[in-house]
């Protein structure tokens, strides 16, 4: 190396990744994987913060397949009540 070389700092990776795409079937795995997951670390019973994430994770999925534009939809196509009565259930619990 002379005197005019500069070293190459190869300590960080500046690079930005690149996208990652994944299959609709892979994300409604993860999301109820990790909603699995978080009820039985803290042992949640049947009804309040199970009816929650799980209200959560059928509207991700309902947004993203563009089948709901929002919670009164998710709840009249995931579970044929209105939305009212599953916040009821949630709060029930609370």
């Amino acid at each position: 190396m002379t005197t005019t070389d500069t070293p190459t700092d190869t300590t960080t990776d500046n690079a930005v990744p690149e996208p990652v795409a994944f299959t609709e079937e892979q994300v409604l795995d993860a999301l109820n994987e990790a909603a699995d997951d978080i009820l039985e670390a803290v042992e949640a019973r049947d009804e309040g913060l199970r009816d929650g994430i799980n209200l959560m994770v059928n509207a991700t999925i309902a947004y993203l397949r563009g089948t709901a534009s929002d919670l009164d939809d998710v709840a009249e196509a995931s579970y044929g009540e209105n939305l009212d009565t599953i916040l009821g259930w949630i709060g029930a619990a609370a």
